[in-house]
C-alpha cells in the first residue's frame, strides 16, 4: 500500500532545498533585500512600494514593460487554480494524500457556481469518495434535501467546504486571480498571481487547472477549441436569481416546490394576458426554466435567463452578458411570474454575483472524448469518473434552426446515451507539457460530449481524480503523465469513487 506524504506542516529541510534548486528559474526569485524594501512596513506613518516606469507607444497601441523580478510567496506540492466544484475536489483529494496543497480562488467563497453562481440543484451527484463526503456533511447540517432533484443550502455550502478544507489541511487564498503560468521549457513550475498583496509567484510540483475556462492551460500554450465546430458558437449563459414570497404556487408547500409546469405557466400567462414579453428561447427550446426550493427556508432559486453568442473568455462580452441577463430578470421573468396564480407576491432576493458559463475553452489533451464514445457505450480501464447526466445542449442561438445534434440510432435519445460515458486521464493531460493537469468542463472533448460532462457533480469527481493523480506523482517523484491510468482507476475505487457497472463493455 502506498505510504502517505509527510504532513505538509513540517516539510524536510532537504526536500525544501531540493525543490528550490530544481524548480525555480533565476528570474523568478526576488532577493531578500528587494523583498524587504518593496513589501515591508517601515514603521513610520507611511509605507510605499517602488512604482515601475513603463514606456507607452501610442502609435503601436502597446505599453513596453521592463523586466521584473517577482517574489515567491509560496512553495507547495500541488497548486489548484480555481475553487469551484472541480477545484474543491482536487484540493481535498491532494491534501488527503498528504500533499502540501494551496487552492486559489478569485471570489471570497469556495465552490464557484454552487455559491457565487447560486446554482442548484447538485447535478449528477452519485460519484462516491469526496463527493459523498461533502453531501454527508451537508446532510448533517440539514442543508441537503432530495425531492426529485438534489438541492442544498447555499450559505451552508460555503461554511461546510471551509470546514472540510481546514480538516484536510488545505490552505486557500480568496480574492486571488491567476495571471499567468510559470514555464521552464516544457514544464509548468507554478503560476503568477496579482492581488491586493501585489504580484507574486507560487511554485508547485504539479499545477491543476480548475478554472473552468482552461485559463492556465491556454496561457501555457496548450491548443484549445471553443464551441460548435462549424462556427465556434457556445451554449448560452445563465444568471441564477433567488426569490421568496411564492407560498401557494400550485398549492404546494414552500419546501416542496416542483417545477415541471413552470414554462407552461409562463407561456400561458404571457399569451392569455397579452403581455409585451418575449421569453429568451427559440423554436428548439431546451433548458426549461426551473424554480428550485432550497432546504429549510422559504427561498427558491430560478434558472431561466439565457444570453446568447457570448465568448466567456472576453471580459467585455461577459460584462455585457451579465447586465443583459439581469435585465431579463427584472424586465422579463419577474413581470411574467407575478401574473401566475400563487406568485403574485413574488419578491426578488438577489441575482447571483457570478453569471453561469456552460461552455468556453476545451483544451487539447491526449484523448478527445467524442459523442460516439457515448453512443457506443464505451468504458475505459483508466476511467476517472462516470457521467450520469444526459446530453444537455441548450440552444446556441434562438434564431438558428441548425440541428444541435446528429440523428441518433433507433431507441437512443439524448437522455439515455451519456449514462454510459466515462472520461479518463488522457482527457486531463496536455500532449507535451509536464507538471500540469486540468479538470472540469475544460477537459479534452467535443462540443456535444461536453454538454453531458460539464455539470457540477461530474466536475467535482474529475477534480478528486486529478488531485489524487497529482499527489501520487509528487509522492513517487514523477509526473502525472507517467502514472498508469489503470492504477489510478484502482486507487480511486479503493477510496470509494463510484463507476459504471462492470457489465458494460470496455474500450482502450
Amino acid at each position: 500500500m502506498n505510504q502517505p506524504l509527510p504532513p505538509h506542516s513540517a516539510p524536510s529541510a532537504t526536500r525544501r532545498r531540493h525543490f528550490l534548486r530544481t524548480a525555480v528559474a533565476g528570474t523568478v526569485l526576488l532577493s531578500p533585500a528587494l523583498t524587504r524594501s518593496a513589501a515591508a512596513d517601515l514603521g513610520g506613518a507611511f509605507s510605499r512600494v517602488v512604482a515601475r516606469q513603463m514606456k507607452v507607444d501610442a502609435g503601436a497601441q502597446v505599453v513596453a514593460e521592463p523586466a521584473r523580478r517577482t517574489p515567491v510567496a509560496a512553495e507547495v506540492d500541488v497548486l489548484v487554480v480555481g475553487g469551484g466544484p472541480t477545484g474543491v475536489g482536487a484540493a481535498l483529494a491532494a491534501a488527503s494524500e498528504g500533499a502540501k496543497t494551496l487552492l486559489l480562488e478569485r471570489n471570497a467563497m469556495l465552490s464557484g457556481m454552487w455559491t457565487a453562481g447560486l446554482l442548484n440543484p447538485f447535478f449528477d451527484p452519485r460519484k462516491g469518495w469526496l463527493v459523498d463526503r461533502l453531501i454527508e456533511k451537508l446532510q448533517q447540517q440539514g442543508a441537503w434535501v432530495r425531492k426529485g432533484m438534489d438541492v442544498f443550502d447555499v450559505e451552508m455550502m460555503k461554511f461546510v467546504l471551509e470546514r472540510l478544507m481546514a480538516e484536510a489541511g488545505v490552505e486557500y487564498w480568496y480574492n486571488c486571480p491567476f495571471t499567468e503560468p510559470i514555464l521552464q521549457g516544457e514544464r509548468v513550475r507554478g503560476v503568477i498571481v496579482e492581488s491586493k498583496s501585489g504580484r507574486e509567484a507560487l511554485l508547485a510540483q504539479v499545477v491543476i487547472d480548475c478554472t473552468g475556462d482552461g485559463d492556465v492551460g491556454a496561457r501555457a500554450g496548450v491548443p484549445f477549441e471553443r464551441g460548435r465546430k462549424s462556427d465556434g458558437l457556445c451554449q448560452p449563459l445563465t444568471l441564477m436569481f433567488g426569490i421568496s414570497g411564492y407560498e401557494g404556487f400550485r398549492g404546494l408547500p414552500a419546501d416542496r416546490l416542483t417545477t415541471h409546469e413552470f414554462f407552461k405557466d409562463l407561456s400561458k400567462v404571457i399569451d392569455e394576458q397579452r403581455l409585451p414579453i418575449q421569453l429568451p428561447y427559440g423554436p428548439q427550446r431546451s433548458g426549461t426554466p426551473f424554480l428550485i426550493a432550497l432546504p429549510g427556508k422559504a427561498v427558491a432559486v430560478v434558472q431561466a435567463t439565457h444570453v446568447y453568442r457570448v465568448d466567456a473568455t472576453n471580459v467585455r462580452e461577459m460584462s455585457r452578458a451579465t447586465a443583459a441577463a439581469r435585465r431579463q430578470v427584472h424586465e422579463v421573468f419577474l413581470p411574467a411570474m407575478r401574473r401566475i396564480p400563487g406568485l403574485e407576491n413574488l419578491r426578488l432576493s438577489q441575482t447571483a454575483p457570478q453569471i453561469g458559463v456552460r461552455e468556453a475553452r476545451r483544451l487539447e489533451g491526449r484523448y478527445r472524448l467524442e459523442l460516439d464514445d457515448m453512443l457506443q457505450a464505451r468504458r475505459f480501464g483508466d476511467a476517472v469518473t462516470s457521467v450520469g447526466f444526459h446530453v444537455d445542449l441548450h440552444e446556441l442561438d434562438p434564431k438558428d434552426s441548425t440541428p444541435k445534434l446528429p440523428p441518433f440510432p433507433p431507441g437512443v435519445t439524448r437522455h439515455t446515451i451519456s449514462k454510459r460515458d466515462i472520461p479518463h486521464p488522457r482527457c486531463l493531460l496536455p500532449k507535451t507539457l509536464e507538471g500540469l493537469l486540468w479538470a472540469g468542463r475544460c477537459i479534452s472533448g467535443s462540443h456535444e460530449a461536453h454538454s453531458a460532462y460539464r455539470v457540477t457533480g461530474t466536475c467535482m469527481a474529475m477534480g478528486q481524480a486529478a488531485g489524487l493523480a497529482a499527489a501520487t506523482a509528487v509522492r513517487r517523484k514523477t509526473t502525472p503523465s507517467e502514472l498508469d491510468g489503470a492504477e489510478l482507476h484502482a486507487l480511486l475505487r479503493a477510496r470509494g469513487a463510484q463507476f459504471l457497472p462492470r457489465g458494460l463493455r470496455a474500450a482502450t
